[in-house]
């Protein structure tokens, strides 16, 4: 069993910028300070003309339910890996996060909305592997991910502002 799930956001950036934004190499810093990681590494962060990869080692606050932080503790360490990439005339994304039991992939792309807009949209499938309770624990992960959606919007709004 696992977990869908969809996240579209417009920006008022063209695909061009959010791509040299993600390209920054003090981006990822600032960004998972903003969102209050309990601590991270950026273990590779790599941009080339038309794209970037990273790594970062990450761990965070959990705000699963009592049951879930019985068997995945109360903070959450992960690594996760980001490659972008020029398609058409935007970008495409591949995402994964591991987490012991906990496994994420998703894509995600960036395409021009009109007027310097552009559309972002992550979907992501999440798999737990713990007998009797994945089904509960890819459940509580889907909202955890999707209450952070917004916060990482508006970070990086705060960013193309500043940037």
């Amino acid at each position: 069993m696992s977990q869908k799930i969809s996240n579209p956001d417009r920006y008022p950036a063209t695909p061009a910028q959010l791509m040299a934004m993600m390209q920054d190499p003090e981006y990822l810093t600032a960004k998972y300070e903003a969102l209050g990681d309990v601590a991270f590494s950026v273990v590779e962060h790599s941009a080339t003309g038309d794209g970037v990869s990273s790594k970062v080692e990450r761990e965070v606050e959990s705000t699963l339910p009592d049951m879930a932080k019985k068997v995945l503790g109360q903070t959450t360490k992960m690594v996760q890996t980001e490659s972008w990439r020029a398609e058409g005339d935007g970008y495409a994304g591949d995402l994964t996060v591991d987490s012991g039991p906990v496994h994420i992939t998703g894509k995600q792309t960036i395409v021009p909305a009109g007027d310097g807009e552009s559309d972002w949209t992550a979907e992501m499938e999440i798999k737990a592997s713990v007998p009797m309770i994945g089904g509960k624990i890819e459940k509580a992960v889907a909202e955890e991910t999707k209450g952070s959606f917004p916060k990482e919007k508006a970070f990086n709004l705060k960013w193309l502002e500043s940037h």
